[in-house]
């Protein structure tokens, strides 16, 4: 039997929205995209995304549909910002993510900070992940990460459909 999962993501660019999607469709998960009230558009967005992430700020988020608690594995993801993962989605792990018992990360970078962020999300959800993804800016396209993605969904026992399906 296949575990249920909430695949839960923060996306300001459409990069993680992109990953989220390839993820749920592989783990025939249910999705909850975290959205904030007031979102990061051009440079000021980009200005407040950054210090938001280096001062750990936790903004306020909309109401989620689906309670963590109701799942056998809850898979977080979000950009890292400045080394740190994306304020949206540590606010979203500090209110919700210890009612889910089992927890993996997903992330997108630019460069690095992913295991910083994944140290984070560990200390807000007091867990260790099953697993972790990290999708790098030179392997945003599916052909480079699809082996990644791969490895990431078989750890959580489920199975990527065969490319074309």
């Amino acid at each position: 039997m296949k575990p249920r999962i909430l695949l839960a993501y923060y996306s300001m660019t459409g990069h993680t929205r992109d990953i989220a999607e390839e993820l749920r469709s592989a783990l025939q998960a249910d999705v909850e995209e975290i959205r904030e009230p007031h979102p990061r558009r051009g440079l000021r967005g980009v200005l407040r995304a950054l210090f938001d992430a280096v001062l750990r700020r936790e903004p306020p988020i909309g109401t989620p549909r689906h309670d963590p608690a109701v799942y056998d594995l809850l898979a977080m993801g979000g950009p890292v910002w400045a080394g740190r993962m994306a304020s949206p989605l540590r606010s979203y792990a500090r209110q919700l993510a210890d009612r889910a018992p089992r927890v993996a990360f997903f992330c997108t970078e630019g460069g690095r900070g992913a295991e910083q962020a994944f140290d984070d999300l560990g200390r807000l959800c007091g867990k260790i992940p099953e697993a972790t993804l990290v999708v790098d800016a030179q392997h945003l396209p599916p052909v480079r990460h699809r082996d990644t993605l791969q490895r990431f969904v078989a750890k959580l026992g489920a199975d990527l459909p065969a490319p074309g399906h």
